[in-house]
């Protein structure tokens, strides 16, 4: 190889390198702009909370639902979904302009079709913690929209004769509030009482 064909050679590898590297830091760009959408639709800002929020599979359109994993976390706590359950829970995605058909839509009715997994509904409350930031009034709501799936699914029989809210029901609901911290216990356990 003559000296000439060397420096083409090593010159060309250079480039090739610098090429990679703008790639790499593209890559890394479009990554970053994702986890801010997440963390925007999330509502929240920070980007290492939005990875984890992605990590457990939502992304920009369907982390707008990803603080109502609770709703879903209640509605299964007896084992299945009631009609009132799932009808409350699609309401309360009404009501946020969510549009059946849209990722967001889809991604919270897959939920309510085949219960998620105990490590996924464990890790969700933890990122879900650490979205609210301890903010008592945030998971306040959240809580108060778990009461009101709670309440939906009726007596017995689907009358409200009764207890409004089932034990499994409070008990998943007390479980979100110890995992929520301890604003969000102090401002909705009057709520669980009646």
């Amino acid at each position: 190889m003559s000296s000439e064909e060397e420096e083409l050679y090593f010159a060309q590898h250079e480039q090739d390198l610098r090429s990679a590297k703008r790639h790499e830091m593209t890559l890394a760009a479009k990554e970053l702009e994702e986890k801010r959408k997440i963390a925007s639709s999330a509502g929240t800002d920070d980007v290492e909370v939005a990875a984890r929020i992605k990590a457990l599979g939502f992304d920009g359109d369907s982390a707008r639902v990803f603080d109502l994993l609770p709703l879903v976390h209640v509605a299964w706590a007896d084992g299945k979904i009631q009609r009132g359950e799932r009808a409350a829970i699609l309401g309360v995605l009404s009501s946020r302009g969510i549009e059946q058909g849209s990722e967001a839509f889809q991604t919270m009715e897959s939920l309510l079709e085949e219960k998620p997994s105990d490590a996924f509904m464990r890790e969700s409350l933890s990122v879900l913690r650490d979205v609210t930031g301890g903010l008592g009034d945030r998971a306040s709501s959240i809580v108060d929209l778990c009461i009101k799936v709670a309440a939906s699914s009726g007596g017995f029989l689907g009358l409200k004769i009764g207890q409004k809210i089932g034990d499994a029901e409070k008990q998943q609901i007390e479980s979100i509030l110890a995992s929520l911290g301890p604003d969000a216990a102090k401002s909705v356990r009057d709520d669980l009482a009646k």
